[in-house]
């Protein structure tokens, strides 16, 4: 467990925990729009990642660790990407999500979905994002509710969200080229999607 689990977070993590509140209260537009900035400013400070680590990622599974975030209230994860890892297309239940790599280098596909059928859905690409390290990837579900990740080397970064859900919403490919939705249950710390 990180120090930041055990002791709390450091003054900086403290701070951006703070701002990130502020934010919400003036609602998910504020949150989804400031929010990065934000987090990519707290990065900078090399005193942010004192305390703060996230646990290596085995080679078939990515790993995420609470940095900050009380029951209720929103959270930020340092997660670790496996090289050559893949998370489905997913989506975080209509509430906006943003995320900074800290290093290596992530795709990011967004997508939104189509009915083709009882319980199938069609996905059809949006946009496309190479992260490199420092650069944000917002979900704003005004726009973009699905994305999928995809991680070519062992990358790390930084993921806000507005609460600590305990799901989260999968597309899963079927046979016939069609999606189903599934409900996936999320430890809070742990690498499972």
């Amino acid at each position: 467990m990180s120090r930041a689990a055990s002791h709390g977070p450091n003054q900086a993590v403290s701070a951006l925990s703070e701002r990130l509140g502020d934010l919400l209260a003036l609602g998910d537009d504020a949150f989804v729009e400031r929010g990065p900035a934000l987090l990519q400013a707290a990065i900078r400070d090399p005193t942010f990642f004192d305390g703060v680590a996230t646990d290596p990622a085995p080679a078939d599974s990515y790993t995420r660790r609470k940095v900050v975030g009380d029951p209720g209230s929103h959270v930020v994860r340092f997660m670790e990407w496996p090289p050559g890892y893949s998370l489905l297309p997913h989506e975080h239940h209509g509430r906006p999500c943003f995320e900074v790599l800290v290093d290596g280098l992530l795709v990011v596909v967004d997508m939104v979905a189509h009915e083709a059928g009882h319980d199938e859905y069609e996905l059809r690409i949006l946009d496309s994002h190479v992260l490199h390290p420092g650069d944000a990837a917002v979900v704003d579900p005004r726009v973009n509710d699905i994305h999928a990740v995809y991680s070519p080397v062992r990358s790390r970064s930084l993921h806000v969200y507005p609460d600590d859900a305990a799901f989260a919403v999968g597309y899963c490919l079927g046979d016939n080229d069609r999606y189903t939705r599934t409900r996936f249950e999320l430890d809070r710390d742990s690498s499972r999607p």
